[in-house]
């Protein structure tokens, strides 16, 4: 027997006796070893599918659709006067990427000033948003955009843009006359009930004086006669399609606002004899708002702080416009009870400048979220929260004032529901996207290089293990 027979021999030997005597290492566990198995098979699986849903995620927020799609016939009604207004409105108003861009959206139920003085987000009754832009004026003689009862008009300055044809009116030398002439007022402008005109309260800068303006959607133009020279009035809107109604405050404070109303061709206004009194406190600004019907007359004033002469909030009461009586607040219920307002009371809450609108022959506060005073929530009963928003409006459009169409929420309330998930989808999608790359990425480096760092610096790749 040669050397390395022999060698062989006792090496097989020595094996054979270890084997015998349970000396030898034990192999692997043949569950934990098919467990590794199947954990790599489905982590290499679900890296495939992460890949392709990240790709798809990427590709649908790309070309994500503009919206909901249009109807023919928007939701209107015609009253049994022939006045065409709304039977919906969106109850909420996301700002979806991809917005359409167009001159003609159609019937539109809301208005949101744009982030220029040229264009407007136009939101249809069900909820779909189009960029329109508006023709370009060389001084901002409106203030904010104002929406006509029927949806149709929309009014930007001295010009009446229709959103269903895309004419504007008045020309454009009249409108250049009308900016020349009259200067910038401190409110958004007021339409008729019937759709055909609106009224601009504004100052004659020929001559010093406050007046207004009225502009027909066929083009025309009639200047409204001053009340009382030296006193600037607070007008309130349309008692009907013809007689416009405004104040004079007589102070002090707001304890004596005398009541003149103006019918369209007239060449004086009216004394009514009606006196409206309210606080005695002197406030910065007073407004004044008649619900659609005429029928109440909302005053807010300014809630001024003294040590800064700035406005913190408002103050709110409604009034008869035939009496001057004062009609109180709505309940939680919607109910009003006069008698349980005193002489210069009034409900507060913060913020200023955007009009309020109305709905149900109640005032919504429009300043910051959208809301009502009466309780809309149907399980309000069980759980004992009140909820009055009405209306939910994307943050992405800032602190914008919301136009309603003839300042009225009217009809059912309509959400869209595809443009609410396609904000949340663009806001919150692409950045969990990219994160979800990133981490799939690192993943799968480590994954294919998990034992690199418990490896010897000699068996490292030399860019590694150079450095040591």
């Amino acid at each position: 027997m040669t050397p390395s027979t022999e060698e062989l021999t006792r090496l097989l030997t020595g094996a054979a006796d270890d084997i015998v005597e349970g000396h030898h290492g034990l192999g692997p566990d043949a569950p934990a070893l098919w467990g590794r198995g199947r954990r790599a098979t489905w982590a290499a699986r679900g890296a495939a599918v992460g890949v392709v849903a990240a790709v798809v995620a990427a590709i649908g927020l790309a070309v994500w659709p503009t919206g909901a799609p249009r109807t023919s016939d928007p939701a209107v009604m015609v009253d049994v006067d022939g006045t065409t207004r709304l039977t919906a409105y969106p109850d909420v108003i996301a700002k979806a990427p991809n917005v359409l861009t167009t001159t003609t959206p159609g019937v539109t139920a809301a208005v949101v000033p744009g982030e220029g003085p040229d264009q407007v987000y136009a939101v249809s009754p069900a909820g779909v948003v189009s960029r329109v832009p508006l023709p370009r004026e060389e001084s901002q003689f409106g203030a904010g955009p104002a929406l006509s009862p029927d949806g149709r008009w929309v009014a930007h300055g001295p010009a009446l843009s229709n959103l269903v044809t895309g004419a504007t009116v008045p020309p454009a030398p009249a409108r250049a006359q009308l900016e020349r002439t009259w200067g910038s007022p401190e409110g958004p402008a007021w339409w008729s009930p019937d759709s055909r005109r609106i009224f601009v309260g504004t100052v004659n800068e020929g001559q010093p004086r406050f007046g207004g303006v009225v502009i027909g959607t066929d083009g025309s133009t009639t200047e409204v006669p001053v009340i009382v020279d030296g006193i600037a009035p607070i007008f309130a809107g349309w008692l009907d399609d013809t007689t416009l109604l405004a104040l004079l405050d007589l102070g002090p404070g707001s304890t004596r606002l005398e009541l003149r109303t103006w019918t369209f061709g007239d060449t004086a206004w009216t004394d009514r004899g009606t006196v409206i009194s309210w606080s005695p406190k002197d406030t910065l600004t007073t407004r004044a708002s008649l619900s659609p019907d005429g029928s109440r007359l909302l005053l807010v004033s300014s809630d001024d702080t003294q040590e800064t002469q700035s406005i913190a909030g408002t103050n709110a009461m409604m009034f008869d416009p035939r009496t001057g009586a004062q009609l109180g607040m709505p309940a939680g219920d919607g109910s009003l009870t006069p008698s349980q307002w005193g002489k210069g009371t009034a409900v507060t809450w913060k913020g200023w400048g955007c009009r309020s609108a109305w709905r149900g022959g109640l005032p919504v506060i429009t300043d910051g979220s959208i809301r009502g005073f009466v309780d809309t929530d149907p399980t309000g009963l069980v759980d004992g929260k009140t909820t009055t928003e009405l209306v939910a409006v994307s943050p992405g459009y800032g602190e914008a004032c919301v136009a309603f169409a003839g300042n009225e929420l009217r009809g059912t309330p309509v959400t869209n529901h595809l443009a609410v998930w396609q904000e949340r989808l663009w806001t919150w999608g692409w950045p969990l996207l990219g994160v979800g790359l990133v981490v799939l990425a690192l993943w799968g480096w480590n994954r294919r290089h998990k034992n690199l760092w418990r490896r010897p610096l000699g068996h490292l790749p030399p860019i590694i293990a150079k450095p040591f």
